[in-house]
């Protein structure tokens, strides 16, 4: 079957058919808010049955998405976790039915299972597999199921599926067109096996299989239960009004924004394969009326031989991500909240890579993008009947240290420890300070699990992930999120592998909102040859429990590097520390109350530097007593300070246009300033 560029359109959420519309005429108002809940409820036993099941550490966060479509692919509904894998499920369905059902070799029947986790068809990257299944009522076909979650091994040239060193996408593992893996509600095993062959945890690829198919077939029982009360046009007119419903609501919501064009500008620091260089990515939303069109144009040139770019559909994913969670958090999460929005990439740019670069990091260029788009957004939400829904931003992609090798029990495992990306700090709210430990931009409700399970699963202790790291929120009248570090030894084995894969760690991509500070960075460290167990031995007391004691308190041969970095080789006992990214703050530092200023000291959440440099409060450092006068008049000589150093236009502009960065970081901006493709 081809790789049709109509494919790529198929995220929009198509016109309701003849049939649709009848069917959702007979709907009554009850019916619909009584079975509408009722798919939803079936939606989240999917994803509580997911979560029991699978194996891979974001199956058991949480981070996952489970989804019922109409007969020709549109959402409907679903359980909201990893936002974006809703839009993909949708391309691949989609594919199903144009290139499947009447394709006598293939077909579309009762019990059939279909797979796909290729970007170019639609996915997101290899990691992220979908199993859908076609849903039938008296031999029509009425709806479709699907279970979508993250693997952390496609047998890739590094292990974890995201290769920091991916030069093509023939480095980065398993790519499967859609594909039949199943049929009469079985598993093909000669499929599973092919699969299994692929990877180097064949295992966790077979558990997760098995357990999409769960998640599938209790979707397709539930939607069957309602055909057979309420009958197939029903379930046929259902559907469609939920998502006939999402896009009215949608339009009505935008219409009532303000007109206008929002910008926001993010830089990275990162384009993958070790190449580190300054990118560019403008994000310019254009509202009039009911319709936003969010255009990238500006953005700098596609990435030869690195692995940060990203097709135009996964970028449209990831605005799922602000979508559901920001614009609209009280619909129904369908398709048809997307109706409003149309989307603009610059042929040449980092969105627009050829069929054979490598995009396995995509996905951090779409979580570091954003945050842009969300603080564009908010500069639109801020004067509107939506006004309690503006917070600060996510911190961008976080990060993650993937390990593999031989696990305690002899067998070869693929994993990390996905509470560390489950624990950013959210950004802060226009009324209060962030949450903390809240997941992580593709997916807020992700679950912080515990060490033991970490330790059970993998051949490391943890020496500890339950402290919160200071200073590493965004500061403002209300701070953003905090976040944890975590510590793990190799033990029990002769030793692993370790890949950090992440975005930046040179400068933060989050902006704060209307005054309020970025978020600080993130990094690994690998200790080698360290004295951990000496410690453990002699005086326990002395592990380290947070980063500034690691530093203090661990000798060895110390490694600090980026957060996306290539393979590492470690020994039994050799150490590597990780770090989720804070929430970005809200409003000025110098309106935080100074109560909360001293809250934050006694939680060890900020340092004294902080408290009187940014926050500028006067206390006593013992009894963290605040000095009320002093204080005011400390912030208000600050004030003055701020207007004396202010320029005007006229002064500022002819300094400012002659600065540049050096050539050396230049090498994949494209032309400075505007990042034109060369």
């Amino acid at each position: 079957m081809p790789k049709s560029p109509e494919m790529f359109q198929w995220w929009r959420p198509g016109p309701a058919t003849e049939r649709e519309l009848g069917c959702t005429e007979q709907l009554e108002v009850g019916d619909f808010e009584v079975y509408r809940r009722k798919l939803e409820l079936a939606c989240y036993e999917g994803r509580d049955i997911f979560m029991k099941m699978g194996v891979s550490p974001m199956i058991q966060g949480g981070d996952v998405c489970v989804g019922i479509y109409t007969a020709s692919g549109d959402l409907a509904t679903a359980v909201l976790g990893t936002h974006l894998h809703l839009i993909n499920a949708q391309i691949a369905i989609k594919y199903a039915v144009k290139y499947f059902i009447n394709d006598e070799g293939v077909g579309v029947k009762p019990g059939d299972m279909f797979y796909v986790n290729d970007a170019t068809y639609g996915g997101i990257h290899n990691c992220d597999q979908i199993m859908y299944v076609p849903i039938f009522h008296e031999d029509e076909l009425i709806a479709w199921g699907a279970a979508m979650a993250h693997e952390t091994e496609t047998g890739a040239i590094e292990p974890g599926g995201n290769p920091p060193s991916a030069k093509s996408r023939y480095d980065e593992g398993m790519r499967l067109a859609p594909f039949k893996v199943g049929e009469n509600y079985r598993l093909r095993s000669d499929l599973v096996e092919l699969m299994e062959n692929f990877v180097r945890d064949p295992r966790m690829q077979t558990l997760d299989l098995r357990a999409r198919a769960a998640i599938c077939y209790t979707l397709e029982r539930r939607v069957k239960e309602v055909a057979t009360r309420k009958g197939g046009d029903f379930v046929i007119g259902l559907l469609r009004r939920m998502i006939e419903s999402g896009r009215e609501a949608a339009q009505r919501r935008i219409a009532s924004f303000n007109d206008g064009t929002y910008r926001q500008t993010l830089f990275l620091d990162c384009v993958g394969a070790e190449k580190f260089s300054l990118v560019r990515v403008m994000v310019n939303l254009h509202k009039k009326g009911d319709k936003v069109t969010v255009d990238f144009t500006g953005s700098s040139p596609r990435v030869v031989a690195g692995n940060f770019n990203v097709l135009p559909h996964m970028m449209i994913a990831e605005c799922a991500c602000v979508f559901y969670q920001y614009l609209f958090p009280d619909l129904n999460p369908s398709i048809g909240v997307f109706a409003p929005f149309d989307f603009v990439f610059e042929k040449g740019s980092l969105f627009d890579p050829d069929p054979d670069d490598a995009i396995s990091l995509g996905v951090m260029t779409i979580q570091n993008v954003n945050p842009a788009v969300h603080v564009a957004f908010q500069k639109m939400l801020v004067d509107s009947e939506v006004r309690n829904n503006v917070n600060a931003a996510w911190p961008g992609s976080s990060n993650a240290i993937a390990w593999a090798g031989l696990n305690q029990y002899g067998t070869v495992f693929s994993g990390w420890d996905q509470a560390i990306p489950n624990s950013d700090g959210m950004g802060a709210k226009h009324d209060m300070d962030g949450t903390d430990a809240a997941g992580f931009d593709s997916c807020p409700v992700g679950e912080f699990l515990d060490m033991e399970q970490v330790e059970m699963q993998y051949p490391l202790i943890g020496l500890f992930r339950s402290k919160y790291l200071k200073d590493a929120h965004g500061f403002g009248k209300y701070r953003g999120g905090r976040t944890v570090g975590g510590c793990y030894a190799f033990h029990n084995t002769a030793g692993g592998y370790a890949v950090s894969m992440a975005g930046h760690s040179r400068f933060p991509v989050s902006a704060g909102l209307f005054g309020g500070y970025a978020p600080a960075l993130t990094l690994v460290a690998y200790v080698r040859n360290p004295n951990w167990k000496e410690l453990a031995e002699n005086s326990p007391e002395d592990l380290p429990s947070d980063l500034f004691e690691l530093s203090q308190r661990i000798k060895g041969d110390w490694q600090v590097l980026h957060s996306c970095s290539s393979l590492q080789v470690l020994n039994e006992g050799d150490i590597c520390f990780t770090a989720g990214l804070g929430g970005a703050g809200y409003g000025d530092v110098l309106e935080r109350d100074p109560k909360l200023v001293m809250k934050d000291l006694e939680e060890d959440s900020i340092s004294h530097w902080a408290a009187q440099k940014l926050y500028k409060v006067v206390y006593d450092s013992q009894t963290l007593q605040v000095d009320e006068d002093a204080t005011a008049a400390l912030r208000a000589q600050e004030r003055q300070a701020r207007i004396a150093r202010g320029k005007t236009w006229d002064e500022f502009v002819p300094a400012w246009t002659q600065k540049k960065p050096k050539d050396e970081i230049l090498g994949f901006y494209g032309s400075w300033p505007n990042a034109c493709p060369a």
